[in-house]
């Protein structure tokens, strides 16, 4: 799978040259009214930047919604929960020529909050929202960020759901270490046919051993338990049945094209 665990959290400052911007951020810079004043950014319904990624990083906050839809999975020495969008590097499966996102699909807060992201080092104090620099849009509907020298409600709503993202970050990173410590977690390989009779790798991953889970110490269960992780490996596991959802769109989608080749 693409390789998320870059961006999960905070961005450091676009001017740190040791660390490379998140996913589908280039130059995240700082909000403003003299920088921005006039800028619109994407419709609240388009999500044609997530269109050619197959992969975003999850909460583990998010699972309950998530596992509905996508496999879950680890990714990277980090264990970064991810959710699968497809097999294929640069094909979002979940999102349409238009840039629509699959109706009654639930949309991940990574790909929701694009493009606004909170600026500054993992451990400081405040964190500043920032903003993708190259993200204009001159689309029907695009929203603007400031009336005058004053913020819209977009800016606001974004600052507000930055934070909550940043602390379901933090949440997740604490869950991720204590899946590496357990030593529950094992990495897995998925070769998958389609109808069309293309074979795709669909890569290295990791996911839970669910015998290894059911040998747990109970002291440690209980410990999983009161601290919400316990929950989140369970909607991993019955995400991992969503890979035939996802060959079963895989293959709608190269039975529409060859149609329409014949048509």
């Amino acid at each position: 799978m693409s390789d998320t665990t870059k961006g999960n959290g905070a961005a450091a400052p676009a001017t740190d040259e040791q660390q490379r911007p998140p996913m589908f951020y280039d130059q995240p810079v700082p909000v403003s009214a003299a920088e921005h004043g006039k800028m619109k950014i994407r419709p609240e319904f388009d999500f044609a930047h997530a269109a050619k990624v197959n992969a975003v990083p999850v909460t583990a906050p998010e699972f309950v919604l998530t596992a509905r839809c996508y496999p879950i999975i680890f990714v990277g020495p980090g264990l970064i929960p991810t959710a699968a969008l497809g097999f294929n590097p640069d094909d979002n499966l979940f999102v349409n020529a238009q840039g629509e996102w699959d109706r009654f699909t639930y949309i991940p807060a990574y790909v929701r909050r694009f493009p606004f992201i909170l600026l500054g080092e993992q451990g400081a104090e405040r964190l500043r929202l920032g903003i993708e620099n190259t993200a204009a849009s001159a689309k029907a509907d695009a929203r603007a960020l400031f009336e005058g020298e004053k913020e819209t409600e977009t800016v606001r709503a974004a600052l507000n759901m930055c934070e909550q993202f940043h602390q379901a970050y933090l949440f997740t990173r604490e869950f991720s270490q204590a899946m590496a410590d357990s030593k529950l977690v094992e990495e897995r390989t998925l070769d998958v046919t389609l109808a069309n009779g293309e074979k795709v790798n669909v890569g290295t991953f990791n996911a839970v051993n669910e015998e290894k889970f059911k040998e747990l110490p109970d002291a440690k269960v209980l410990e999983w338990k009161k601290k919400g992780f316990l929950h989140a490996v369970y909607f991993h596991l019955q995400s991992l049945n969503n890979w035939d959802t996802l060959l079963a769109k895989a293959n709608d989608k190269a039975n529409t094209a060859a149609a329409a080749k014949t048509a």
